[in-house]
Formats: C-alpha cells, sequence, structure tokens
C-alpha cells in the first residue's frame, strides 16, 4: 500500500472493508463502508433509542405535516391538531412591521425610540414610519387658571410645528447620508 494512513476499515462485523472514503455515523461514532453507512445497515443502535426518531406525522385530515416537540406523544399533538379544525398554532409574537401596508418579517425587530412600536429596516427611522412621537405629547395640557385657550393652542401649534421642523431635519439628513 502507498498510503496506509489514508483510509480506515469498515466496523460492520462481517464486513472489515479498507474504505479510502469511510463513512462515520454520527449516532454511534463508528466507521463504515459506503455499503453499510445507513443506520439500518450497521444496525445503529440509535434506531431502538425513541428520542432519536424524527419522523413528522401527517395530519388524515389536511394532510400537513404536524411538528411534534421531542418527547412529547404524537397522539396528543395530532389531537390537539385537529380538535383546533386543523389550523396551525401561530407564535404569539411575531415580528412584523407596524408600518401600515408593510407585511416585512423581521429576525430582529427594531423598536422605535418614540412611539415603541416595532419596524423593519426600510421603516426603522420615525421620519419613515410617520412617526407620531410619544403619547404624553399627543393629550391635551390641562388648563389651569393662569394660561388662557388661546394660550393653550398657541403652545400646541408649536409643539406641532417643531415635531415637523425636526421630521424635516430628519429626512434631509437621511436624504444627505
Amino acid at each position: 500500500m502507498e498510503f496506509p494512513d489514508l483510509g480506515k476499515r469498515c466496523t460492520a462485523p462481517a464486513c472489515n472493508l479498507y474504505d479510502f472514503l469511510p463513512y462515520t455515523c454520527i449516532y454511534c461514532k463508528h466507521i463504515f463502508c459506503q455499503e453499510h453507512f445507513k443506520l439500518q445497515d450497521h444496525h445503529c443502535p440509535s434506531l431502538n433509542d425513541p428520542n432519536m426518531d424524527i419522523r413528522v406525522p401527517t395530519c388524515p385530515i389536511c394532510e400537513k405535516p404536524v411538528s411534534v416537540p421531542r418527547g412529547q406523544d404524537p397522539n396528543i399533538r395530532m389531537n390537539e391538531h385537529i380538535q383546533n379544525n386543523c389550523a396551525d398554532l401561530k407564535p404569539k409574537n411575531d415580528n412584523t412591521c407596524r408600518k401600515k401596508g408593510c407585511t416585512t418579517k423581521m429576525l430582529v425587530p427594531m423598536q422605535c425610540p418614540d412611539c415603541k412600536r416595532s419596524f423593519c429596516v426600510k421603516h426603522r427611522l420615525p421620519v419613515d414610519h410617520l412617526c407620531k412621537g410619544k403619547q404624553i405629547d399627543e393629550k391635551p395640557v390641562k388648563q389651569t387658571n393662569n394660561t388662557s385657550r388661546a394660550e393653550m393652542e398657541r403652545q400646541r401649534k408649536d409643539r406641532i410645528e417643531q415635531r415637523k421642523q425636526e421630521i424635516h431635519r430628519l429626512q434631509l439628513k437621511a436624504k444627505q447620508g
């Protein structure tokens, strides 16, 4: 042999073939040739382990696969699926963009510091999602004896004007950068 360290012997009892491209079973960690690398072919002990059973049952009604968490009885999960009229259980917290009309799903949501809502990368800036700002600013200020209605109205208009100017400034900054 020219390369004695290249390749390994198959550990199947009846085979013992010297293979230059051996397979290592990820479950039992033994080395096998091409004929014996499948779990059934080398009688892998993991075949009898219930934790290694990763088959997904199919619903007889809707014919969709029903996911079963490890360790849970598939019959119980199938009954739940059928009792819910074959509806898939949706995750409680979906990461979709909160901008009206945008249906982008995000891996990592970006929260607006002003309105505390989650947005996609495209709508993350307050300018892009037409942020109304903090809800505290939106509430009218209670009238006191010292301030008249006209003064309160002027203050409200000033706040609105300041917000418009800030949005315009952010838009210009976004166009430049």
